[in-house]
């Protein structure tokens, strides 16, 4: 199995190089491995499948984690089946996929985001996770902006991110975000590379460089954040300011629209009016 495997990985890594699906996939699947021994893919059955969750379940790793090795397994029996297409696929979606719980989105208080950018007084740092405040950006698509991927010129600055799954999409920038970017830009080393984002060696940052930063200002600032909540505090602005989800799922790059209705949710204006006008009509409620 593990020639398979590392035959699925440099296919992976062939059609996205720059992705880190195929890092994250060759992990899992190497667990799995590890778990029903280097045997034929052919093999295995659903019966391994079960031990396998089961005993990542007892690991404690949760759903959302098991069920991303569980897609590794089905896409690398995808792969294989090119070849063999009577080869099955032993993971049953209806046995084996964990129910996740569902989580709201939680905000960040202002209070919290100035002590964090208190913090903050390298113009790199500051215009990468202001571009993620502003602009709704990914850690991962922070990491692999290209200079090439800037629009400063145009009578509405944006830049093209590369989301999940390869999807670019056009992020407009906020005067902040602007201010930021150029800022740094400004003082951007010279280096060859094609990144926007350097490390002080002038190579691109890695998005565990762009997560230690950020949890080294968090820590000093005292509070709790991360790169998510930053894209989540810039979901519930547009909220606020009556965006239509519509258009906050285009800029936020949510593939489904059931992904922005989280925000919603959990930001929900009118659900908040119904229910405070009816506590003022209910007197023991007072």
């Amino acid at each position: 199995m593990l020639a398979e495997i590392e035959s699925f990985v440099n296919w992976m890594r062939r059609r996205n190089a720059t992705a880190r699906t195929w890092r994250d996939y060759a992990y899992d699947l190497k667990q799995f491995a590890a778990l029903v021994g280097d045997c034929s893919p052919s093999t295995v059955t659903f019966h391994e499948v079960d031990r396998f969750v089961t005993t990542q379940a007892a690991r404690g790793y949760k759903p959302a984690t098991i069920n991303r090795r569980l897609a590794a397994i089905q896409s690398f029996y995808h792969f294989l089946a090119d070849e063999e297409p009577e080869l099955p696929c032993p993971v049953l979606p209806h046995r084996h996929c964990l129910k996740e719980p569902q989580r709201l989105p939680r905000p960040v208080a202002d209070d919290d985001l100035a002590k964090f950018f208190a913090q903050i007084h390298d113009a790199r740092d500051r215009a990468m996770f202001i571009l993620m405040l502003r602009c709704g950006l990914r850690i991962a698509e922070v990491a692999e902006l290209k200079l090439t991927d800037l629009y400063l010129n145009e009578e509405r600055p944006r830049l093209v991110a590369h989301g999940k799954g390869s999807r670019e999409r056009s992020v407009f920038l906020s005067p902040q975000a602007e201010r930021a970017l150029r800022a740094y830009l400004a003082a951007r080393p010279s280096f060859p590379s094609e990144h926007v984002f350097l490390s002080y060696l002038g190579a691109g940052l890695s998005t565990t460089a762009i997560h230690k930063r950020l949890v080294g200002y968090r820590d000093r600032a005292g509070v709790y954040l991360s790169a998510h909540r930053l894209r989540h505090f810039f979901a519930n602005g547009l909220l606020s300011a009556d965006v239509p989800v519509t258009s906050i799922q285009k800029l936020l790059g949510h593939r489904w629209l059931e992904t922005t209705q989280t925000y919603v949710e959990a930001n929900d204006r009118q659900v908040q009016a119904d229910y405070y006008a009816a506590c003022a009509k209910l007197e023991d409620w007072q």
